[in-house]
């Protein structure tokens, strides 16, 4: 099925986000010797960040190597950042609230389980993420003429794209025997965790050693029983159930959170197709280098090896 350009950049995103290990931020305060590295942990400037042998890896040889490698990739990435919201701040762009609402919901699945403080930091920096591609995406394409037929008949073709099913992430606690299912229901109303109680008990072996972890699933999903579903809706999040007789044996399920759906009609996502139908006629990549001449510029550093 094809996705537009909006969702595969929040993957895209995501994947950057999870795994990009080269972005430095200066703590900056009273000069520190204190250096934040993503998620704000501190590094100690004065301290070898390793010893092999004899030998010790240093704070400046580590920074050297990162700008040799990165700093001009990620000094690109910060600049078309800046462009790309100073124009959209020019040009009074906004994105709608339920698209935001949608990419974000699109974006949680792709996460495991994640405290209330963890769901909030990520969401800030998502919502920049998504904001930034949209703005992009508009500036690069508010020149391109698309027909009103062009747009209606992509919108038709392509709309389920454009919405988001209702899902729930679950986790579960499989057993053979309604004795064994009592057993697990004990130990998890004494109050030890659920997915300690998994890891011991659960003969599902795909998702023991995850603490009976499962995913998100949606009410048509094919990868879980319909009981699963229906059950998880029912419970409010971070309780479990009752046991529930399955094919397999029995059952407790626990519900970690829902993610409602997101139903946008067509002249909320107008402006997103429309995109969607001026890039490909623009069959260019998406690069807010692009949009540099719109607005000054100054570039102080070139790696002048790459």
């Amino acid at each position: 099925m094809r996705v537009s350009r909006l969702v595969l950049w929040s993957i895209i995103l995501l994947l950057l986000i999870t795994n990009i290990t080269t972005i430095f931020i200066l703590s900056g305060k009273n000069n520190s010797d204190e250096f934040v590295v993503l998620d704000e942990n501190p590094v100690d400037r004065n301290q070898p960040l390793a010893e092999i042998g004899d030998e010790e890896v240093l704070y400046q040889d580590w920074m050297n190597e990162l700008i040799e490698q990165y700093g001009e990739s990620v000094l690109h990435d910060l600049i078309d950042k800046e462009v790309v919201f100073q124009l959209a701040e020019d040009k009074d762009l906004e994105v709608h609230p339920k698209i935001i609402d949608r990419e974000l919901s699109r974006m949680m699945v792709m996460q495991g389980v994640l405290s209330e403080e963890e769901k909030e930091k990520k969401i800030e920096k998502w919502t920049e993420q998504i904001k930034y591609r949209y703005y992009l995406q508009q500036l690069l394409s508010e020149d391109v003429s698309v027909s009103e037929a062009e747009i209606e008949e992509y919108y038709q073709f392509y709309q389920n794209q454009y919405q988001f099913d209702d899902m729930v992430q679950l986790s579960h606690i499989l057993v053979s025997t309604q004795q064994e299912a009592e057993y697990v229901m004990a130990r998890l109303d004494d109050g030890e965790p659920f997915n300690e109680v998994a890891k011991d008990l659960s003969i599902d072996e795909e998702s023991r050693t995850d603490g009976g972890y499962l995913g998100f699933y949606s009410e048509t999903s094919s990868f879980i029983p319909r009981e699963y579903y229906d059950t998880a809706i029912s419970l409010e999040a971070g309780t479990y159930s009752e046991p529930i007789l399955v094919n397999n044996g029995y059952a407790i399920i626990f519900h970690h959170q829902h993610l409602p759906a997101i139903e946008l009609n067509y002249d909320e996502v107008y402006e997103e197709v429309r995109q969607d139908v001026a890039l490909d006629q623009l069959q260019a990549e998406v690069d807010a280098s692009a949009l540099w001449d719109q607005i000054e510029v100054e570039l102080n550093y070139k790696n002048e090896k790459n």
